[in-house]
């Protein structure tokens, strides 16, 4: 909940939906990870608020008991895979009456341990259709899989509420090629890892544009079993690839320190489109974060993304299915490989028709405020606890006929 990351930006988005709807039947509990004092620090006081009564229900033995749902990797459930998470916080609890594990994964396969776990519970919330069908040909019971998609805060993310953040532009002689006032401003957000397509996004902007067009590149990462110095990371990609050097190339501007969660809006604010070409996605939070804030979005059109993205409301690049690399240990499993040249020409354009490019972004706004909002998805979630709550009471009164 408090660690930061894609699980615990879903798992906020689904509190805050909750609370108003379940009232004091609903807890929180911090499990596996624990809190991340840069991202508390970075919340809304109003967030912090709505969610800390919630917190302290969440240590009474009463709420442990009830429908408990373990939102993270399946290895921190118990038996967790980390020394020490099982006995501060274990999720399950002992004695929760029906136990919910909510997962995601990003390859068309899960590890066999995975499996094993999501069989133990008694149900699995998987956020799409992609998900749902991949858990269950990995041996997943299907009887057990449930898809509930992911929320996003669109009250929090809204377009009308922030100022641009300052963006760092190069000022250098361009081209005036393009219909807009100032030079395109592609954003992408990601971990630094080869899942997220780094290297195709970076190889189809250096080849498709040159240093004197009014593009510009902002790269938001952080560093993931890796050193921080993405500059150099990027020259040296350019490189081996045998594309120009710094001077030759169209700019690439790497934000790479932490950024609170109240700044995010503003950054997605001072760009005109999203871009991410990876390789799978369990969902793809930054994606629907731009798309609430009224982006238009080229990403890959294979796993999580399908259940949000397609060509009314975004620009889905194609690809071709391929083995996950063996570095990875992932033997069996595929993802995705985007093509390079398909999206090299949907990055232009997006830089020669930019009405068209704000038009989607419009209609993505207006789907995820519909579908995807904290209100309907905690909508979902309720009708879903309702169904499990009917499963209990049918359960004690076959106990009841038994006695």
């Amino acid at each position: 909940m408090l660690a930061g990351g894609g699980y615990s930006s879903e798992a906020l988005g689904f509190a805050l939906g909750l609370l108003p709807r379940l009232g004091k039947r609903f807890a929180l509990k911090q499990f596996a990870e624990q809190q991340d004092p840069n991202f508390v620090e970075g919340l809304p006081e109003a967030v912090y608020d709505a969610i800390d009564p919630a917190y302290e229900r969440g240590e009474t033995r009463k709420m442990q008991s009830g429908i408990v749902v373990c939102h993270a990797t399946p290895d921190a459930w118990v038996p967790s895979k980390f020394p020490g998470w099982d006995s501060i916080a274990p999720c399950p609890p002992r004695g929760a009456r029906y136990t919910i594990g909510r997962t995601m994964y990003e390859t068309d396969s899960l590890p066999a341990d995975w499996v094993t776990r999501c069989n133990a519970m008694d149900e699995v919330w998987v956020p799409t259709a992609f998900a749902r069908d991949a858990f269950a040909a990995a041996g997943v019971k299907a009887s057990k899989l449930v898809v509930l998609g992911e929320p996003i805060d669109t009250a929090f993310f809204d377009p009308a509420l922030y100022k641009p953040l300052p963006l760092k532009i190069n000022s250098r002689p361009r081209q005036s090629i393009t219909p807009l006032s100032h030079p395109f401003r592609f954003l992408s957000v990601f971990k630094w890892e080869a899942r997220k397509g780094w290297d195709v996004l970076l190889r189809a902007y250096f080849e498709e544009f040159t240093a004197d067009e009014p593009v510009s590149l902002h790269v938001k990462t952080r560093a993931f079993h890796s050193d921080e110095d993405f500059d150099a990371k990027i020259d040296a990609f350019a490189a081996e690839r045998g594309l120009p050097p710094r001077a030759q190339r169209p700019e690439v501007h790497v934000i790479g320190h932490e950024l609170a969660l109240r700044g995010l809006p503003r950054l997605y604010k001072a760009v005109d489109a999203f871009v991410l070409p990876s390789r799978g996605e369990g969902w793809g939070r930054p994606h629907v974060e731009a798309m609430a804030m009224g982006l238009p979005v080229i990403a890959t059109n294979w796993s999580g993304t399908t259940a949000f993205l397609d060509d009314e409301v975004g620009y889905p690049l194609p690809y071709e299915l391929v083995p996950v690399p063996a570095e990875h240990n992932l033997a069996g499993h595929r993802w995705a490989e985007p093509d390079v040249g398909a999206l090299r020409r949907l990055m232009r354009r997006l830089v020669d028709r930019p009405d068209e490019a704000k038009a989607k972004g419009a209609a993505a706004r207006e789907r995820m405020a519909a579908r995807f909002s904290n209100d309907a998805l905690a909508a979902a979630a309720e009708r879903e606890f309702a169904r499990v709550a009917d499963v209990l009471a049918t359960r004690k009164e076959e106990r009841k006929e038994e006695l």
